[in-house]
Parts: structure tokens; C-alpha cells; sequence
């Protein structure tokens, strides 16, 4: 068995719809494009377990005890007529225990979370029973959501992958969020934890986000110039998708609500927030900041 890392948005379509955004308006626009992004793997459109032949992308070794972490959806049936703005998914997980507390982390068998993707892109990680996706953005019509088992460090157990289908046939339909444009570049600064305090248990990671628009209803969705959203990444921003493996998390809010769980007592860690557009892919050029803090 192979896991993998999550599904992207591909960034070159975020890309041209960027750019073509810019190249219409008559102010040039301060908003950055994305870095390229993973590309998307095939997954199977129905309620059945994801067939293990599907294309993987940067396939990794297993690690011990991932054949046993699966997951099933109760709910919406496959198929099912959706005439609201959003979904709640009904989610249960055997072979693992859900916890958000410990992504970006070391691995520990046992311990995980997943991962939901609309149309084979990720839109975000789960611990709970229940996930509610927006709708926002969405055309009418047929979709399908796909939900991953994922280790701690957000390798997917692809071959234990459910999927439904759903009948997207708003009754109010939502408005559209459309490109925004800035005079000025995006920017991000950690307001708390200071460089060198200690923070132990759960803490909260607080965040100034200036020229770039935040927005929880379009993860997963389409690229939208000047919309996106923030990753907590743990000591590191290498490997793919600028450290998929560290990140503990997505916030689409100024305050992140991060936990200690995982990491020793005594240590040292780097916090690193950075921007990122509705697919996951880094704004370019890269916008961050970092802070280093001790574990009580």
C-alpha cells in the first residue's frame, strides 16, 4: 500500500485567472499569483472506496499501522439533491484515532485526521464527526466529495478513500465573490506569541493580515485574485507544497488556535504563518513571518 500527499488546486489555472483579472482593470493590481501546485490524481466519483490503481502523485512508503485507518460517510446519501449553500458530511473513522492536535507533526500510529476535497481538491483537515463544506463558488450540477484518511503529517491512505456524489441545485442561489484588487501588496506580521515566550497546552497564534481578503467559504475553490487563506507550518516550509508534512493547520480568521500536543517539553520551535491561495498554493512572492517560542 502507498500513501500520498493531499490533492491541490492546480495553481496555473489560479494563475490565468489571476492575471487575466489584473490585465482588465485599468489600476494594476497588487496581488500575487501562486507558486505551481501538486497535480490532481484521478478519484473515483461514487460511494465506494477509491480504487487503489488511481494515480498518485509523490507516492510514499506506508508507514506502520495506515492499511488500518478508514473512514466512511452516512451522510448525504450518493446521489443525493443539495438545495442549500453548504454540506455537512457524517464522518466516521475506524482504525485510528481523530486528532487535529497533532498535524505537522511526528507520526504516531494510531493518531490522524482527513482530508475532504471537492472534485479532487483539497478544502481542508477534519477531526470532528462532522464536516460542513460552502457551497460558495460552486456551480450548479453535480459534484463529488472525496474524504481521506491522513496521517499527522497529511499523507493520505488513498486506497481508503470514500467518495458520494451530490445534486448541488441551490434555492438561493449565493453571489458570486469576484476578484479583488489592492494598491498595496498583501502582507502578514504574528501579532502573539512573541519571539521567545513559552506557550504550552493549547495557545493561540494571532495574526495581521493586511491587502488580502481571508475567506473559509472558498477553500478548495477556484482561484479568486485577492482571496485565500493562511497555513501554520512547524519549524520548516520545504518539501511539497512548502511543507505539507509541518503544517499544523489552515486558518481563514486572524487567530489560530494551535496546540503543544506532540512536541517536547523544553524545545525549541519556529512558527511560521504564510498566505496562500484558495488551491493551497503559496502567494508569489512568498508572504510570511515567523516566531520562534519555547515548549513548557
Amino acid at each position: 500500500m502507498k500513501i500520498r500527499i493531499p490533492h491541490l488546486v492546480l495553481a496555473a489555472a489560479g494563475t490565468a485567472l489571476i492575471a487575466a483579472a489584473c490585465g482588465g482593470s485599468s489600476t494594476k493590481s497588487a496581488t500575487p499569483t501562486s507558486k505551481p501546485a501538486i497535480t490532481q490524481a484521478a478519484t473515483k466519483p461514487a460511494a465506494t472506496t477509491a480504487a487503489a490503481g488511481a494515480a498518485t502523485p509523490a507516492a510514499m512508503p506506508m508507514q506502520p499501522g495506515a492499511e488500518k485507518m478508514k473512514v466512511a460517510i452516512s451522510s448525504p446519501a450518493n446521489g443525493a439533491k443539495v438545495t442549500t449553500n453548504d454540506v455537512t458530511l457524517a464522518v466516521a473513522a475506524t482504525g485510528f484515532d481523530l486528532t487535529c492536535d497533532l498535524a505537522g507533526k511526528p507520526v504516531q500510529e494510531g493518531k490522524g485526521h482527513y482530508h475532504v476535497e471537492i472534485d479532487k481538491s483539497l478544502v481542508n483537515m477534519y477531526c470532528t464527526k462532522q464536516a460542513t463544506i460552502s457551497l460558495q463558488n460552486v456551480k450548479p450540477g453535480m459534484h463529488t466529495l472525496t474524504v481521506l484518511p491522513a496521517q499527522d503529517d497529511h499523507a493520505e491512505v488513498h486506497e481508503n478513500a470514500v467518495s458520494v456524489t451530490i445534486d448541488y441545485e441551490p434555492a438561493s442561489p449565493l453571489a458570486e465573490i469576484k476578484d479583488a484588487s489592492f494598491t498595496a501588496k498583501p502582507s502578514m506580521k504574528i501579532i502573539s506569541p512573541k519571539a521567545g515566550d513559552t506557550v504550552s497546552g493549547n495557545f493561540d497564534i494571532v495574526v495581521e493580515v493586511k491587502n488580502f481578503n481571508l475567506s473559509c467559504d472558498l477553500f478548495g475553490k477556484p482561484a479568486v485574485a485577492g482571496y485565500g487563506h493562511w497555513h501554520l507550518n512547524l519549524d520548516s516550509t520545504s518539501g511539497p507544497m512548502m511543507g505539507m508534512g509541518t503544517m499544523a493547520g489552515m486558518s481563514c480568521q486572524t487567530v489560530f488556535h494551535a496546540s503543544a500536543a506532540g512536541l517536547t517539553p523544553g524545545s525549541t520551535h519556529t512558527l511560521i504563518p504564510l498566505l496562500l491561495d484558495n488551491g493551497h498554493a503559496p502567494l508569489e512572492p512568498v508572504v510570511s513571518d515567523k516566531v520562534e517560542v519555547k515548549i513548557k
